[in-house]
């Protein structure tokens, strides 16, 4: 049975190894292009942008160095290494911090895109650059602070993947750092949503009524471009949140209960192994998703993709 047991768990290691590996190489491959598009070959640049941009390098640094590091700890143990060289402590303060640093960039993305919806005419007074780089510096700072918080007050064991962090500090990273920042999103997103829908339903009325002149009737279609353009970055930016949700929301969650509720019991070890793949592939759907949904960014990925073909070549 022992025997047994140790094949199974040699063989989800291999898979697991496998796995990252490839969030690894089409993460850091998808983030640099999403960080390249935005920065160079964005012609509608806005400060949406500019949270995406961060949003990119908060994936990066996970594909870049959270993802290598732990594939290091699952290969060390497949290879029979007892003393492992990367502490345990030290993958889930990046784990954690990398959460905190995308969830409050897409918190600050949410609450850009609702003020540039429900106040288009006073959105370049409210959102300015200062505040732009204010709140970008807030998410990082966020996560710099979750990392310092985890990391000097978890202990390390000699069982691999198992930490014992303080109960209080996590309780406080999850709901300062995850949960409040979560709940902040919900609201906007369903404050979006109703502006949206009242604002398709006046379109609409208007379209369907009497002609206007013809200044008005420019002035009329200029106003729905807008408004189509930005409500469609918004359903970008709300599949992104989505999808963030799905992937990221179980890993906190699984911590919190395994190891401030049930004090390092309850939950398998193999379902705390699981939700961290899973998280992983979270930074890497996202250059998809904006290939998928923006056609200028289809466009020069494959410029990009034809130029490196014609080098390599």
């Amino acid at each position: 049975m022992n025997h047994l047991n140790a094949e199974q768990s040699q063989a989800f290691s291999i898979f697991e190894v496998t796995g990252q590996s490839l969030c690894v190489i089409i993460g850091v491959t998808g983030n640099i292009f999403v960080i390249l598009y935005n920065v160079r070959w964005n012609t509608d640049k806005n400060t949406s942008s500019y949270f995406l941009i961060s949003l990119a390098v908060s994936d990066l640094v996970v594909c870049w160095i959270s993802l290598p590091l732990y594939i290091v700890m699952v290969t060390q143990l497949l290879i029979g290494v007892t003393k492992l060289s990367v502490p345990c402590k030290l993958i889930y303060s990046l784990w954690y911090a990398t959460i905190s640093t995308s969830v409050v960039n897409l918190m600050m993305l949410t609450i850009d895109r609702y003020i540039c919806i429900a106040l288009p005419l006073k959105y370049p007074h409210i959102v300015t650059q200062r505040k732009v780089s204010i709140a970008l510096a807030s998410a990082w700072i966020t996560g710099f602070l979750s990392f310092i918080m985890i990391f000097f007050n978890t202990k390390s064991s000699n069982i691999p993947f198992i930490c014992y962090p303080s109960k209080i500090v996590v309780s406080i990273c999850t709901i300062l750092f995850f949960l409040l920042p979560l709940g902040v999103m919900i609201v906007f997103n369903v404050k979006i949503v109703q502006i949206s829908q009242n604002q398709g339903r006046k379109i609409a009325a208007q379209a369907s009524s009497i002609e206007t002149s013809e200044s008005t009737a420019t002035d009329d279609l200029n106003s729905r471009k807008n408004f189509t353009r930005q409500l469609k970055l918004f359903k970008t930016i709300r599949i992104v949140f989505g999808y963030f949700l799905l992937c990221i929301t179980p890993l906190p969650v699984i911590v919190f209960i395994k190891f401030v509720i049930c004090n390092g019991g309850c939950i398998s070890l193999y379902v705390l192994r699981v939700a961290i793949l899973v998280a992983a592939t979270n930074s890497v759907t996202n250059a998809f998703i904006y290939g998928i949904r923006d056609k200028d960014y289809r466009r020069s990925f494959k410029l990009l993709f034809a130029r490196c073909c014609n080098s390599s070549g």
